[in-house]
């Protein structure tokens, strides 16, 4: 199955130089990658174009107006050949069987949802400075636990991926796999039902639940149900400062409600303008 890996980055081509290299070591090879940027940056721009990976790449971008990622992950789904799309974010890194597993456990009615490990600033800084590599982290996590919790690391053991380990039976896996929402750093489903509901809404004016919570409601609400990649599907979050996103929440969830009040599982401002 061709896969189309979408990532979404602003104004950090560093980090984006890490999962290139990281996407370079995919143990699932059938998969093009595309930079979603929310922006036009030169710098971003001539590393692409000197930059020539195993995989397709392509480049969306637009014209950086404050914050519209919607926007150009439509533009990226527009833009995608894969019959699956993967969504992470542009400062996690994936382990070397994120696209394999997500392809594992791919079904046409699933939105398939993970999770991320949460690091502190030391092995974020390690990361960005090349001193370790993903791979390292990924190929010795139980050695390098005791760094990671020291480092202040947080949601250490989405950093497990019991479904490579052939030797755990299917049902744990399943087992340790409930209740899982969808967040917009990590989730996968088949670009069929993304187009069925017009991709991202467009019309929530800041960030938050615009690519995740309203995603999965209408994604729900047309059959496509959710399934976890958790401690599969397994991403490294580098470190950054935060900002307090409840005002937006609020003012998004009441718009998002308003929504579902009259049902408006295809969004009016997505892939097509309605």
């Amino acid at each position: 199955m061709k896969v189309s890996v979408i990532v979404p980055t602003y104004k950090d081509t560093d980090a984006l130089k890490l999962i290139l290299n990281a996407l370079e070591q995919q143990t699932y090879k059938d998969f093009e990658v595309i930079i979603a940027e929310d922006d036009n940056s030169t710098e971003v721009r001539e590393y692409i174009d000197g930059y020539h990976p195993s995989f397709d790449l392509k480049h969306v971008f637009q014209e950086d107006k404050g914050w519209r990622k919607t926007r150009v992950l439509n533009q990226a789904i527009k833009a995608a050949e894969g019959d699956y799309l993967i969504f992470f974010d542009g400062d996690c890194l994936p382990y070397s069987t994120f696209v394999k597993n997500h392809v594992s456990l791919s079904e046409k009615n699933r939105v398939v949802c993970g999770r991320r490990v949460n690091l502190g600033d030391m092995i974020s800084f390690a990361l960005r400075n090349r001193e370790i590599n993903v791979g390292e982290i990924e190929a010795n996590y139980f050695r390098n636990y005791s760094k990671l919790k020291q480092d202040g690391s947080r949601h250490i053991e989405q950093g497990l991926d019991i479904l490579s380990w052939s030797f755990i039976p299917k049902f744990l896996f399943e087992l340790f796999n409930r209740n899982i929402r969808l967040v917009g750093c990590n989730f996968s489903v088949y670009k069929s039902k993304m187009v069925e509901i017009n991709g991202f809404d467009e019309g929530y004016p800041t960030g938050d639940i615009a690519d995740d919570v309203d995603i999965e409601w209408r994604l729900n609400a047309i059959g496509v149900y959710n399934k976890s990649c958790k401690y599969a599907a397994n991403l490294l979050h580098l470190n950054h400062d935060r900002i307090d996103r409840k005002p937006q929440h609020d003012k998004n969830y009441a718009e998002m409600l308003a929504k579902q009040k009259i049902n408006q599982l295809r969004c009016v401002n997505g892939i097509e303008k309605l």
